[in-house]
């Protein structure tokens, strides 16, 4: 069986070009597995089940070695594990990492040494876009009440606070149930609001 795999970082991402990349390959949709998870790991909901339905004989066809994963140690470590099932990797823009139809030399020498610099280059480059993000964060400006504002739409970046959208009147039953003048139970029949919230409105409060 030929099955493709197809990664994107986040749910935000689009993966219809890998996907496009697999069918044009011949691939079924009903073959292509699809991870929306970032490649710091391999521990990722698609790939485990990819994982499980391997025979001897498979192949798994990834656009390039990056969509398989970031991190360059679990890298190897997977494609060992596909080749100890004997089964098979094709990548479609990393051709020299393909396991299928290699001569000896190829999979004993020159692969090991491509792969190596593949995944490194595919780490550093995650650590690389987490570096971007970070600066990007810190460079946003900040309220009044110090929330990050997004430049493009001017607006609060995040979920917006508990605190910030109760009542007067709800911020005075809660402040009397922290304050130990009602129970708890009071508190929530006045407010309508869930025990848990409450005590997350309380950590607020107390921040």
């Amino acid at each position: 069986m030929i099955y493709g795999y197809v990664r994107v970082s986040s749910k935000y991402q689009n993966e219809d070009r890998q996907i496009l990349s697999l069918k044009e390959r011949g691939i079924s949709s009903d073959n292509i597995f699809i991870d929306k998870e970032s490649g710091k790991n391999f521990n990722r909901t698609s790939w485990n089940n990819l994982m499980a339905k391997l025979v001897v004989g498979d192949t798994i066809i990834i656009k390039e070695l990056d969509r398989m994963g970031r991190n360059n140690k679990e890298i190897k470590e997977n494609f060992e594990l596909i080749k100890n099932k004997g089964c098979y990797l094709e990548f479609l823009e990393n051709p020299l990492l393909s396991t299928k139809n290699k001569s000896q030399i190829e999979i004993e020498l020159i692969q090991p040494l491509i792969l190596h610099l593949l995944g490194y280059f595919a780490e550093k480059e995650r650590e690389k876009i987490l570096v971007r993000q970070k600066e990007a964060y810190a460079a946003l400006e900040r309220d009044e009440k110090g929330r990050l504002i997004s430049k493009k739409k001017k607006k609060v970046v995040g979920r917006p606070s508990k605190i910030e959208n109760l009542t007067l009147e709800q911020k005075g039953f809660i402040n009397a149930w922290i304050n130990g003048t009602i129970k708890i139970s009071a508190c929530i029949k006045a407010t309508d609001i869930k025990k848990t919230t409450l005590f997350k409105i309380k950590k607020e409060m107390k921040k």
